[in-house]
């Protein structure tokens, strides 16, 4: 059921992240995005710390990415071995 209050913007601003053709931060995005879709139990792990994290240290974003950042390196590399091994490239339309 869907909840009838949904947050204002004022409560949760958007994070948006604009990434530019052939940069390092494009391929990292992308190959992040396809290794999770392809790894659901990493996806849900990722998700489930992050979730823990931000209920938490709702108020402390350093501690929030103190901790998010060496994580999500760890899930970073293994992205960049199973590109490797499966030979991924950045998709065309993306």
């Amino acid at each position: 059921m869907r909840s009838s209050n949904p947050p204002s913007w004022e409560q949760r601003p958007p994070n948006l992240h604009i990434r530019e053709k052939g940069r390092f931060n494009q391929r990292y995005s992308l190959l992040c995005r396809d290794f999770l879709r392809a790894h659901p139990i990493a996806a849900g792990a990722y998700a489930l710390i992050k979730q823990r994290l931000a209920q938490r240290f709702p108020d402390d974003v350093d501690f929030y990415y103190d901790i998010k950042d060496p994580v999500f390196d760890i899930i970073m590399d293994g992205a960049n071995e199973w590109a490797k091994l499966i030979g991924w490239s950045e998709p065309p339309g993306d």
